[in-house]
């Protein structure tokens, strides 16, 4: 390298090898405690305020790993949180969900039993995410106890991982809310990466997110927790709440300042986050253990679909006949119809299953699914020709009236079955009807 540019280079402060570099500045500034906010007696000389003044009860709880920063609040059962009280779930038993989720291990389990568990990370994805908060919330005598584990530092993880094992220790399931695609696999990661042995893929796991999108998606669409909050749970945030796209950012911040004003927010969303998950949960138990009366008929339909796939056929009939006997919007109708002919048609019940085909095929002029169903049904099973012929001329006509990239689709077929039905219907006019083929 030239004596010029090797000038230049020191001018900017680059040089060659270890021994002239300055050594970091000590973690205290981030850790000890300061003082009050801005222009309040404590202010530390920077304008820094720390998360213990801000927090009372933020305490520093140490380990065979290090510390961290533990928070805790305790609520009676009474506290409402939204439209229900906390205590509410202690009524309903996470087995009954269980046999909706098939999710095995929580026979003879109570919501005394489990800890619902929420995360705030420094990012969305990727090998260095951390979770620098974890989130707890679990029964204890007649309180529900919050507690937050928070990371100082990076350095604070081991201690925070050590906490949080021994509290998974003394409980039998766990509860969050998107939690199966990414807290878990996040905080199981972390244990791997510490070398630390951990109980979270063991434990048996409620992911709200499921039944959440199982019961509600069709009807309000979206099923964000803070989409619920508004649409479904009453629960209303305050002007403390941050959103949570802006909560890697503030953490990252804190650890450049050490200043935790921003932080409190984040603490409020961590919180809301939680009590938010109980009431859910209840709202959840009482659907699916038939405890609630007043259920929207278009949710109705849902957990009927729902309690169908779980094998829950009787059940899932009465969902479907409590829609249909409620003020249902006309497409919202045409599936409950379709769902309850359906399950009647799987269960060899198919005359029963006729008029619903026929309320369908009566007002609908998009479809000719309840036509065809028609057509089968007086075709193999009544063997009323004429009446399958009539159904499926009907179904020609109106797939005649669609445009012709929807109507190409259909005409084909029913074409094709009004030429076989036709057939069949001069044999057996001449008398040579076979009455021994096997049904579509």
């Amino acid at each position: 390298m030239s004596e010029d540019w090797r000038a230049k280079l020191q001018r900017l402060g680059v040089v060659k090898g270890t021994r002239h570099l300055k050594s970091a500045p000590p973690l205290t500034d981030m850790t000890q405690p300061v003082s009050a906010p801005i222009g309040q007696p404590g202010e530390g000389e920077s304008g820094v305020v720390s998360l213990e003044v801000l927090l009372p009860g933020l305490q520093l709880a140490e380990t065979s790993a290090g510390m961290c920063l533990v928070r805790e609040k305790v609520y009676p059962l009474s506290y409402r949180h939204g439209m229900s009280r906390l205590g509410d779930l202690l009524a309903f038993s996470p087995a009954s969900l269980a046999v909706y989720l098939d999710l095995p291990g929580l026979e003879g389990v109570s919501y005394r039993d489990v800890v619902f568990l929420d995360t705030e990370t420094t990012g969305l994805a990727g090998a260095g995410t951390v979770a620098f908060m974890v989130g707890v919330a679990f029964f204890a005598d007649d309180v529900l106890i919050v507690r937050q584990y928070f990371l100082r530092n990076f350095g604070d993880e081991p201690a925070m991982l050590v906490l949080l094992g021994e509290l998974l220790g003394e409980r039998r399931g766990l509860v969050t809310f998107n939690g199966r695609s990414f807290d878990i696999p996040l905080l199981d990661g972390r244990y791997l990466l510490n070398r630390m042995p951990g109980r979270w893929l063991d434990l048996p796991h409620i992911d709200l997110l499921s039944p959440a999108r199982r019961l509600w998606r069709p009807r309000l669409g979206s099923c964000a927790l803070s989409a619920l909050e508004i649409s479904l749970l009453g629960v209303k945030r305050t002007q403390e709440d941050v959103p949570g796209w802006l909560i890697p950012t503030l953490y990252h911040n804190y650890l450049r300042s050490g200043d935790g004003r921003e932080l409190v927010r984040v603490f409020y969303h961590n919180e809301v986050d939680m009590l938010s998950m109980v009431t859910l949960a209840v709202q959840v138990a009482a659907i699916v253990e038939g405890r609630e009366t007043a259920v929207h008929p278009i949710d109705l339909i849902s957990l009927g679909k729902w309690q169908n796939s779980a094998g829950l056929t009787e059940a899932a009939e009465q969902s479907f006949r409590q829609a249909l006997a409620a003020d249902l919007p006309l497409p919202h109708y045409h599936e409950a119809l379709y769902q309850l002919a359906y399950l009647l048609k799987r269960s060899d019940r198919r005359s029963e299953a006729v008029p619903l085909w026929q309320q369908i095929a009566t007002t609908s002029f998009e479809d000719v699914t309840a036509h065809v169903e028609l057509a089968k049904h007086y075709e193999w099973h009544e063997v009323a020709l004429e009446t399958a012929v009539y159904w499926t001329q009907q179904a020609i006509n109106l797939a005649r009236h669609w445009p012709d990239s929807q109507g190409c689709l259909v005409l084909p077929e029913l074409t094709h079955r009004l030429k076989r039905l036709t057939r069949k219907l001069k044999q057996a006019e001449n008398g040579r009807f076979p009455t021994n083929q096997a049904p579509e």
